[in-house]
């Protein structure tokens, strides 16, 4: 508390003197060695005035200051006659406490060399491992390849330098971390690429009202990477890997800026990553970052709509992270009011824990307890019918979502018609409800180019198309091998081949089933809506919803490498499919931060009207 106060002075006199115009590295206050000159008492005494605060914090803070302005009037005369530039860095976390946490060091480079350069410039500075540490600048990782001033470091940047402990344990989680950003990247970049292949993934990316985007290739894989990574590390920092989730926001933070502010003002995943990139700043202590990071809190007004409790949530973290940016801005007036907002909102918000838990033992979760009250402001019975309604709403979303995945699926297999549509799936439903045989059925329907009557008519009158192979089904060989190897655990012959085929010769699949049925299957119908039902996984992010079939997966011509198959697991298997998850805040951490700066406030012997 300490240093933000201190802080926070040394911001209003750099004002004062900027109003005024006063130079401090000039005479009288500079000699010719650049040396400490003459400070007037009178102007010491005005500031202690007008601030509130001592003689000797004035008369302090301005040589402060003016050691800073010297600092950086050599800094960038070195810049202009040698082309070196000077950057402050500063470390996050525990060994930066043990190594004074509030310092910036100066690290000096030309800015034609590499991240990797610089990283290892700042590693010798700190005495670290270099792949100990991830420097981040304006918002950005630091690319280790790429020169720093084609990444727009400049002389006098901010650098941000994560780092890893110097403790074993520490180290081996740090370096675990590391590397599950590169394999989500790495994932996620799979994932992207996919995007338009059906048979694995169908990736929907719809706006606030559920309707789906049409978007181009290239700007559909930008927000694909850009909504997994941005979810990937929501749950980092659900589970406080901090060190972790930056990163990856930072990442997606990226790929958001590859898309048109069109497309970006239609889902509110740009706006909440902005909240999520701030509040790890703040967490982090690295406060020098805030003001930066505050800007992009602006697309939240023009994205956010609705104003209902659960989005109040967001808008009461808001509040508090624009007072805490406007409070690290010397701006105290427009912070204290923005703290009274949050506040209000968060008074608002407050959940009895009674009706939390009357909610919960109707069978509700917690999270649907809390959203419920909230919406309805604390109304049981309301927010029992609101959370039911919601999760219909969810249900219908998701049935809907995965049918016409099914049906574009089906679709692709039956092939397309003569003039290159894909068969109607509908149409074919109905030949072969009316007995035709699929493939005929199939058939037929390509060269009517989707005419149903037409289609008819072929197949009355070309017999040959009815001994036409299936198409829907694989051509997977079901060996005896396959066969024994389930039947020798205790399964029924006639079972263990009828299961085999069902999941095209995937054995554990098989076995699973067989499982789940106690060894005897359910007839073909029930058991094909069953299997479909259990097969498929339905990941929905908010706006974004992965939907795959792992018997697709079956396809030696679609077929993904073991390691592609292991990473794709991985990375979704983490991420909540529940689409309202980011608006399930409890609010505890925000109660605190806001404590601390009011408190902060009151306690500063400073006018709170600079």
């Amino acid at each position: 508390m300490e240093n933000l106060s201190r802080d926070l002075l040394l911001k209003q006199l750099r004002d004062h003197l900027n109003n005024e115009k006063i130079k401090l590295w000039m005479p009288p206050f500079t000699n010719e060695k650049r040396e400490k000159g003459e400070i007037p008492e009178e102007l010491i005494s005005r500031y202690a005035e007008v601030l509130r605060s001592s003689r000797d914090e004035i008369a302090q803070g301005l040589e402060d200051l003016r050691l800073r302005a010297i600092s950086k009037l050599v800094e960038r005369e070195k810049f202009q006659n040698l082309g070196v530039a000077t950057l402050r860095v500063k470390l996050t976390g525990s060994l930066a406490t043990e190594r004074n946490l509030r310092k910036l060091v100066p690290v000096e480079c030309r800015l034609d060399i590499t991240g990797a350069d610089l990283r290892a410039l700042v590693s010798t500075k700190y005495e670290l491992n270099p792949t100990q540490l991830k420097l981040i600048s304006g918002g950005r990782v630091i690319e280790q390849n790429t020169s720093l001033n084609s990444q727009g470091i400049k002389n006098g940047s901010d650098i941000m330098a994560m780092f890893i402990s110097t403790t074993d344990a520490k180290l081996a989680e740090k370096e675990a971390e590391i590397a599950e950003i590169e394999k989500t990247r790495w994932a996620a970049e799979i994932l992207s690429s996919r995007a338009d292949d059906d048979e694995d993934f169908d990736i929907q990316v719809a706006d606030q009202k559920g309707n789906p985007l049409n978007l181009p290739s290239e700007e559909k894989k930008a927000l694909t990477m850009a909504m997994t990574l941005h979810e990937k590390g929501r749950a980092a920092l659900k589970s406080k890997k901090v060190s972790l989730a930056l990163p990856l926001f930072l990442e997606a933070d990226a790929e958001f800026s590859k898309c048109r502010a069109q497309i970006l003002n239609s889902v509110d995943n740009y706006a909440i990553l902005c909240l999520d990139i701030v509040w790890c700043y703040l967490v982090l202590q690295n406060l020098e970052q805030l003001p930066d990071a505050g800007k992009g809190m602006a697309v939240i007004y023009s994205v956010f709509q609705g104003g209902t409790g659960t989005e109040q949530a967001l808008f009461m973290r808001l509040y508090l992270l624009q007072g805490i940016v406007a409070f690290h801005k010397g701006d105290i007036t427009n912070s204290l009011n923005l703290f009274r907002r949050a506040e209000f909102v968060l008074n608002l918000l407050h959940v009895d824990e009674n009706k939390l838990q009357e909610i919960m033992l109707m069978g509700f979760t917690e999270r649907e307890a809390r959203l419920g009250l909230r919406a309805k402001n604390g109304n049981i019975p309301q927010a029992v019918a609101y959370i039911v309604e919601k999760k219909r709403e969810e249900e219908e979303v998701n049935k809907k979502a995965k049918k016409e995945w099914r049906q574009r699926v089906r679709g692709k297999k039956l092939g397309k018609t003569a003039g290159g549509e894909p068969v109607n799936v509908e149409y074919f439903d109905t030949l072969v409800g009316m007995d035709f045989p699929s493939g005929a059925a199939a058939e037929a329907l390509r060269q009517a180019n989707n005419d149903i009557s037409q289609a008819i008519e072929i197949l009355n009158t070309k017999p040959e198309l009815l001994h036409l192979p299936d198409p829907e089904k694989s051509m997977m060989e079901i060996t005896d091998a396959m066969i024994e190897r389930v039947c020798t655990l205790g399964f029924n012959v006639d079972m263990a081949k009828k299961s085999l085929e069902l999941f095209r010769g995937n054995i554990q699949r098989a076995v699973e089933e067989l499982l789940k049925y106690n060894g005897n299957l359910p007839s073909p119908s029930t058991s094909a809506s069953s299997v479909s039902d259990s097969s498929m996984s339905s990941i929905i992010l908010t706006k974004l919803s992965f939907i795959s079939d792992a018997s697709f997966l079956e396809d030696p011509k679609r077929r993904l490498g073991k390691k592609e198959k292991e990473e794709l697991n991985s990375l979704v298997s983490d991420i909540n499919t529940d689409a309202n998850d980011h608006l399930d805040l409890t609010l505890s951490e925000e109660r605190e931060y806001l404590l601390l700066y009011q408190n902060m406030i009151d306690n500063m012997p400073i006018s709170s009207n600079c």
